[in-house]
């Protein structure tokens, strides 16, 4: 699953309405999480909520990539830094897979 703000390639493919409960719930959480374990906040504006803060999210300047915690972890959102940084699009973000190299 990935999300994007309205506006952003409606030609992704599957993915997650932005105005979903799913979609809005996740940018908090990333949000929410960033403040939590860093003691600062990711998004400076305690204004945002909803979209503006999904809208937000998609285009802050430092990549944000969130993945789930399985056995093989899979990509779950990366924002467009993300995105640019792992050159891969939206529909592929959960193609990528984990290389584990012993140490």
């Amino acid at each position: 699953m990935a999300i994007s703000p309205s506006g952003i390639n409606p030609a992704v493919g599957s993915k997650l309405s932005p105005g979903s409960p799913e979609a809005l719930t996740l940018a908090n959480w990333i949000c929410c999480s960033y403040s939590y374990y860093l003691g600062a906040e990711l998004l400076r504006f305690d204004s945002l909520i909803g979209e503006s803060m999904l809208k937000h999210l998609w285009h802050h300047q430092d990549a944000i990539l969130c993945c789930s915690l399985k056995s093989v972890p899979v990509f779950i959102f990366a924002n467009q830094a993300g995105l640019d940084m792992l050159e891969t699009t939206l529909v592929a973000l959960q193609d990528i897979t984990w290389v584990f190299r012993g140490r």
